[in-house]
């Protein structure tokens, strides 16, 4: 063997050595930290803490895998909320993060929550926020149990789906303005007129609520507005003509604290779609409404 084959051997062997140790350290560095052990320690930290405290995702890209691997993240309630109210305290779990851009819009008008504890959970930051203002829920009058509906053509029947000779009105998770919300939607015809009355419904010193308008290619073919209206005792209180332009829109009415008839009043002027072949009564668009009564002073 020549002196050359040996000196291109050894340099063979060397260049091979040096990238399977750049690998090796590569491998290392871009390793995924998000592996089954650091999901289970994030599970068993928020199994820990009290159940009515809210957890939330900074990350939201990161929601997939996150509510598949920790059910703590998964509470519809939370995932699909129609804001901050109430939330005196909560958890926001992310990457670092602690703060989000849906959380920002969530907020509202309610002053900014302010940041009590963090700490580190493996690659994860959990931390918790304290929101004085954010009030107390009495009751969820969009809540089916107890509701009164009536269309048009007379009262709908139905427990957990009211069936009206329009359409339904029925519990939903829908994607309104590209976020996933819990509310009440009414599927029903063109100009149907529905009532939903909560009878001797317990009330705080405020009613809020949103309106808004469910799933993306409805909404590109029907953007009539929709009409408002809630009585309190059967006197007017408010009255809101809402487009979907609006998004997830909020709304709120001062009230009297104690028991009360509250009702809302909906007129769908249009409710089907158009397309290619003109207009279409028969697919509508979901209208979304929740409703909460809130006591928000002392």
């Amino acid at each position: 063997m020549t002196t050359t084959t040996t000196w291109a051997r050894r340099l063979l062997a060397t260049i091979v050595g040096v990238a399977a140790l750049e690998w090796a350290l590569a491998a290392w560095a871009f390793r995924d930290p998000l592996d089954d052990d650091a999901w289970t320690a994030l599970a068993d930290d928020i199994a820990t803490l009290p159940a009515e405290e809210p957890v939330v995702l900074a990350d939201d890209w990161l929601g997939p895998s996150a509510r598949m691997h920790v059910p703590g993240l998964a509470t519809l309630d939370w995932v699909a909320r129609p804001d901050l109210r109430g939330w005196t305290r909560f958890h926001v779990v992310g990457l670092g993060d602690a703060w989000s851009d849906e959380l920002a819009h969530d907020r509202e008008d309610l002053p900014p929550p302010v940041r009590v504890a963090d700490r580190d959970v493996g690659p994860f930051t959990i931390t918790t926020y304290e929101q004085p203002a954010a009030g107390t829920v009495v009751d969820d009058l969009t809540a089916m149990d107890g509701l009164e509906i009536e269309s048009t053509a007379g009262r709908c029947r139905g427990r957990d789906e009211a069936r009206c000779s329009e359409g339904t009105v029925a519990p939903r998770t829908a994607e309104v303005d590209y976020r996933p919300r819990r509310c009440l939607g009414l599927d029903v015809r063109d100009g149907t007129h529905v009532r939903i009355v909560r009878p001797r419904a317990a009330i705080g010193d405020v009613l809020r609520g949103h309106l808004g308008f469910a799933d993306f290619n409805a909404r590109l073919r029907n953007d009539a507005p929709v009409a408002l209206a809630i009585e309190i005792d059967g006197t007017i209180a408010a009255r809101w003509t809402v487009t979907d332009e609006q998004g997830w829109w909020p709304f709120a009415v001062a009230t009297t604290p104690g028991t009360h008839d509250v009702a809302f009043v909906i007129d769908v002027g249009m409710g089907g779609t158009f397309g290619r072949t003109g207009h279409d009564a028969g697919t509508t668009r979901t209208v979304c409404l929740e409703a909460r009564a809130l006591q928000e002073g002392n």
